[in-house]
């Protein structure tokens, strides 16, 4: 017998998690002792996009022939496991190009079988065109859940028969094309009490309040292509008093006029939102005001950082805590006074990261203001400067200049690079 086989059943399984299932099943004619190892797996990896199959794939008819070999592979593979334990189960069948019922019964099939084995970890890349099943809300065994839907289907507690919600060991949960109403989201956070990371993509988000103690980290990615009418909002508020870091990609359309973030112990945080201007003034406050605690902020979208330092800075709270700041989409040439305003609310500052944008798209705007006003600045503690420009000429040595003048008593270095640069071209001041 060869080393690797004298090893432990556990050890094997570990190195056959590295495998497709395809392959790991294959490892039974290595030897007599790998023969049923591949029954008692505690992982499975069922990928479409890497499924071995001998046919030609052009055209659709060979993909549904290469689909129909796949779904045989998965079940046998199911009916002949020997193991009542299923620590990990990932099914992608991305490369299925027409949906329908047979697939998504499939589909809804594995993830069945997998809920009654203890499971831990579940991922399906399939988008589904009816609701998950009702057992993955009630699965105790879960730590770890992404799912996704193909048709925006809404998931709402009542209306979907999804009376409870009992997950009490799930930590991270990903979903992506769902609508989500409040109840559901009332539920979600009662019934996952130790749920610390939350990434919702392109979810409709038909709530007005999301309270949780547990969330540590959420990330909410959006695009407008993907939704349809969103129900009428005045407000949205995120309160979550133990959140550690947020990251928000997201269009108004989505938010609504308002949003107000509560997060006391924020600690890093990168907004990205193109507020066109019909947006509302307070809404884009009332969610710039939410992330005065962070340590790391990334602010980018041009509507929204010109709207806080052109309106906001007023009433705008101190950055006290905030030691990394980083700042994309903003025209540096005509809107430099307004940009030091903001520095001086944040008296810590030690790195700043600038993407100077020439194109800046507020063409009117930026139409109304005097370039590079000078004012004081007030960042004793500031250590680096980077500025990206799109490309090198006057302005841009103007503005590093300016630059260097603002930060004499700082004693900062000033990084300047292109965006065509492959290194950065450091200049110490």
């Amino acid at each position: 017998m060869d080393m690797i086989s004298s090893l432990p059943d556990c050890l094997l399984h570990l190195i056959m998690s590295f495998l497709t299932a395809q392959d790991a099943v294959r490892t039974c004619i290595l030897a007599k002792r790998w023969m049923n190892l591949w029954t008692t797996l505690p992982f499975l990896d069922f990928d479409l996009s890497k499924f071995e199959y001998d046919g030609k794939e052009d055209g659709f008819e060979p993909r549904s022939k290469k689909f129909d070999k796949f779904r045989d592979f998965v079940c046998m593979t199911l009916e002949h496991r020997e193991a009542s334990y299923l620590q990990k189960f990932h099914l992608s069948c991305t490369e299925i190009s027409k949906f329908n019922d047979n697939y998504d019964m499939f589909i809804q099939s594995c993830i069945g079988y997998a809920l009654k084995h203890n499971l831990q970890w579940l991922k399906i890349d399939y988008e589904l065109l009816g609701p998950p099943p009702l057992g993955v809300f009630t699965c105790a065994s879960l730590v770890d859940v992404s799912l996704f839907s193909f048709f925006s289907y809404s998931i709402r507690a009542q209306g979907n028969s999804i009376d409870v919600i009992n997950l009490p060991c799930l930590r991270r949960l990903y979903l992506r094309g769902f609508i989500l109403y409040q109840d559901f989201v009332n539920k979600l956070f009662s019934g996952c009490p130790v749920l610390g990371f939350l990434h919702l993509e392109n979810c409709e988000m038909n709530f007005s309040t999301m309270n949780t103690q547990s969330l540590k980290y959420l990330k909410v990615v959006c695009s407008p292509k993907c939704h349809k009418a969103l129900e009428k909002r005045t407000g949205q508020l995120i309160n979550a008093p133990n959140l550690l870091s947020f990251y928000l990609r997201i269009c108004p359309r989505i938010i609504g006029d308002k949003m107000l973030l509560k997060m006391p112990s924020l600690t890093s945080a990168i907004s990205d939102v193109h507020m066109p201007k019909y947006s509302s003034y307070e809404g884009k406050s009332n969610m710039i005001f939410g992330l005065s605690n962070v340590q790391s902020l990334i602010l980018c979208g041009t509507g929204i950082i010109m709207d806080l330092l052109e309106n906001g800075l007023l009433n705008c709270p101190e950055f006290s805590n905030l030691k990394d700041l980083s700042v994309k989409g903003l025209c540096l040439y005509h809107h430099f006074s307004s940009l030091v305003s903001f520095l001086n609310l944040c008296p810590n500052l030690e790195k700043l990261s600038l993407s100077h944008h020439d194109n800046c798209c507020w063409v009117h705007a930026c139409g109304n203001q005097e370039p590079l006003q000078m004012a004081s600045f007030k960042c004793k503690l500031l250590k680096t400067v980077d500025v990206k420009f799109f490309k090198y000429d006057s302005k841009s040595l103007q503005i590093v200049k300016y630059l260097q003048d603002i930060t004499f008593n700082s004693m900062a270095e000033i990084n300047m690079s292109s965006h065509s640069d492959s290194c950065l071209t450091s200049l110490q001041w």
